[in-house]
C-alpha cells in the first residue's frame, strides 16, 4: 500500500444539512478517539468521504471500456479510455492510477471503524448500525479490486504492511464473503432516521444492499476465474430471492415509467434504488462527475468521453428503455430562424463522431430537457449544466436484483417462474413483449441480453456489463461483432489475465516490485 500515514479525516454529521456535508476536524488516531458516538460517527463519515473520492475520480469507469456498449474516442485527453476501449492497457495510466489509490484509502477508512467501533460506548444497535456499512464497504471494494486487479494484497488492520503478498483470488473472496455476511447480520432492513434515511429511502447500505452484494459474490464466484458453477448460481438465486420475496418490507419497486430514472428529480430517491450513492452540487468535494462527459461536443457542452458502441446501439431493441437511455438526435448549437433548435439524427455526415449518446445520467429536470413526440417536434434545451451533478449514482437498482436472480436461475438448475416474472417485469417496463417456453439456452441468452440492455453505460453498477463479461468469459469475443467504425480491439486479445485484469499501477510497483510480477 501507499506510505501514507494513518491519517482519517473526520467530519460531523449535521441533522438539516444534506448526507455526509463534511466538517475537517484534524488527525484522528484509535487511542483519543472513539470515546463517544459523536466520535464514531465523525469516523463513518470520513469513510464516506472517501468513497465520495473514489467514485468522483474519472478514472472509475476506466473499466467499462473494455465491454461492449461503451467506446470513446482515440484522441486528445481521450486516450487514456481509449487504452482500455481496445485492451492496449497502460499500467502507467494516472486515471487507472488514481481510482486504485482512492480504493485503497476507502478500505483503510473501513478498517478503520472496523477495528474500533467497538470501543465506542453506545448500545450494539447504534454500534452495529455503523459497523455493519463498514464492513459493507470494505467488502464493495475489495469486490472491485479483485476483479479488476486479480491477485491482490489483504489488509485488515491499520498499520500498513509493505512486504503483504498479493493472495490468491479465492483468498480474497473469502474475507468479502465474510465481510458481507457480517454487514448483513448487523445492518437493519431501513435505516429510520437521518443521516442514513431521507425521503423514504435508505440513503446509505442497509441490509438489502449487503444480501444484493453478497448474492453478486455468489455469482461471480459461479463464473471465471472460480468457476464454483451451480452451486453458487443457486446461492446466488436464494439469496436474491430473499429480497424479491420481501420487497414491499424493504420498500424496493420498479420505476413503472422508466424515463424517470434519467430526470434527478425522480431519480435520486426513486424506490428502485437498493444501493446509490449520493451526491450534493452545492457541496465541495461532494458531486456526482458529469453530464458532460455523455453530451455530445455539439452541444458546446460535452467531452464525448462515454458514447454507446455502434454494435450495441443497433442491437438494442427499441421502445421505451432505448428513448429513455440513448440521446439519438444531436443539437448543432444552431437555431432556425423560428427559433427552434437545428438537430441532426446520430448518424449524419455533419456530426462530429457519428454516434449516439447515452442520456441517462444527463437529465437534471430543470435545465436539460429533450424529447421527440409523435410528429417529429423536438424539445431541447441546455442551459446551466456544468460538470458536477447531483444526480444519484445506482451502485443496486431493483430491476438488477430481478434480472440477476434470472440469470443465476438460468445458469443454475434452469428458470423457474419466478425468473420469467422477473425479467419480463424489466421487459414489460422497457416496452418490449413478455418471454415464455423457452429452451435453456434461448433463456441464457434472454436474460444476458437483458442485462446487456437494461445496464448499459451504467458505470457505476456493481454488476455491470464489463463484470458479466468477465465472469462468462465473453470478453474476448468481442472481436467478432465490432463494428468497423469503431476503434480496433488489440489483435492478441485473448481469454487470459493479461486481458481479463488491469496491470498494477507503476506507482504501486515502484513501492512494492513484487507488485509487478
Amino acid at each position: 500500500m501507499k506510505k501514507y500515514s494513518l491519517i482519517f479525516l473526520a467530519f460531523l454529521f449535521v441533522a438539516c444539512s444534506d448526507f455526509l456535508e463534511e466538517d475537517p476536524r484534524g488527525k484522528l488516531s484509535p487511542d483519543n478517539f472513539f470515546q463517544s458516538k459523536n466520535d464514531l460517527d465523525m469516523a463513518i463519515t470520513a469513510m464516506y468521504y472517501y468513497s465520495i473520492q473514489l467514485n468522483q475520480q474519472p478514472g472509475r469507469m476506466i473499466y467499462t471500456y473494455c465491454a461492449d456498449d461503451v467506446t470513446s474516442q482515440n484522441a486528445g485527453n481521450k486516450t487514456r479510455w481509449a487504452e482500455f476501449d481496445m485492451f492496449n492497457f497502460n499500467s502507467g495510466n494516472s486515471e487507472m492510477g488514481n481510482w486504485y489509490a482512492y480504493l485503497w484509502r476507502t478500505v483503510k477508512a473501513a478498517n478503520f471503524v472496523i477495528n474500533n467501533a467497538e470501543r465506542t460506548p453506545a448500545s450494539e444497535e447504534y454500534i452495529n448500525e455503523r459497523l455493519g456499512q463498514a464492513y459493507l464497504m470494505r467488502a464493495y471494494c475489495y469486490f472491485h479490486l479483485v476483479r479488476i486487479w486479480g491477485k491482490i494484497p489483504i489488509i485488515t488492520t491499520l498499520e500498513p504492511d509493505y512486504d503483504a503478498p498479493r493472495e490468491d483470488v479465492a483468498k480474497v473472496y473469502e474475507l468479502i464473503e465474510s465481510d458481507c455476511k457480517q454487514a448483513e447480520k448487523m445492518l437493519p432492513i431501513n435505516f429510520d432516521s437521518e443521516p442514513f434515511s431521507r425521503n423514504g429511502i435508505n440513503v446509505a447500505g442497509a441490509k438489502g444492499a449487503a444480501k444484493a452484494l453478497l448474492a453478486s459474490v455468489y455469482m461471480t464466484e459461479a463464473g471465471w476465474p472460480l468457476k464454483k458453477g451451480t452451486e453458487y448460481y443457486e446461492k446466488a438465486a436464494s439469496k436474491f430471492k430473499e429480497i424479491i420475496d420481501n420487497e414491499s418490507e424493504y420498500g424496493y419497486s420498479l420505476e413503472p415509467n422508466i424515463i424517470d430514472l434519467t430526470i434527478e428529480t425522480t431519480a435520486n430517491y426513486s424506490k428502485e434504488i437498493v444501493w446509490g450513492e449520493f451526491h450534493n452540487v452545492d457541496l465541495s468535494n461532494q458531486h456526482f462527475m458529469g453530464p458532460r462527459f455523455e453530451l455530445p461536443e455539439e452541444t458546446g457542452l460535452g467531452w464525448c468521453d462515454l458514447m454507446p458502441e455502434l454494435e450495441f446501439f443497433r442491437s438494442m431493441p427499441d421502445g421505451s428503455r432505448k428513448d429513455a437511455f440513448i440521446l439519438q438526435y444531436v443539437f448543432t448549437g444552431k437555431y432556425n430562424d423560428d427559433g427552434t433548435p437545428i438537430m441532426l439524427k446520430w448518424d449524419d455526415p455533419a456530426t462530429n463522431q457519428k454516434h449516439p449518446y447515452f442520456r441517462k445520467n444527463v437529465d437534471d429536470g430543470a435545465t436539460w430537457d429533450y424529447n421527440i413526440d409523435s410528429d417529429g417536434k423536438v424539445t431541447y434545451t441546455n442551459g446551466g449544466l456544468s460538470w458536477k451533478s447531483s444526480r444519484t449514482k445506482f451502485l443496486f437498482r431493483y430491476a438488477d436484483i430481478l434480472l440477476m436472480y434470472a440469470e443465476a436461475k438460468a445458469f443454475g438448475n434452469g428458470a423457474d417462474a419466478l425468473a420469467y416474472t422477473c425479467i419480463n417485469r424489466v421487459r414489460t417496463r422497457a416496452g418490449l413483449n413478455e418471454l415464455s417456453g423457452l429452451s435453456a439456452e434461448a433463456f441464457k441468452k434472454a436474460v444476458l441480453d437483458e442485462r446487456r440492455w437494461e445496464t448499459c453505460g451504467m458505470e457505476g453498477s456493481i454488476m455491470g456489463r464489463f463484470f458479466t463479461m468477465q465472469r462468462h468469459e465473453i470478453l474476448h469475443k468481442q472481436k467478432e461483432y465490432r463494428d468497423p467504425n469503431e476503434l480496433p480491439l488489440n489483435p492478441g486479445l485473448t481469454l487470459s489475465e493479461d486481458f481479463y485484469y488491469f496491470p498494477i499501477p507503476d506507482r504501486e510497483v515502484l513501492i512494492v516490485p513484487s507488485y509487478g510480477d
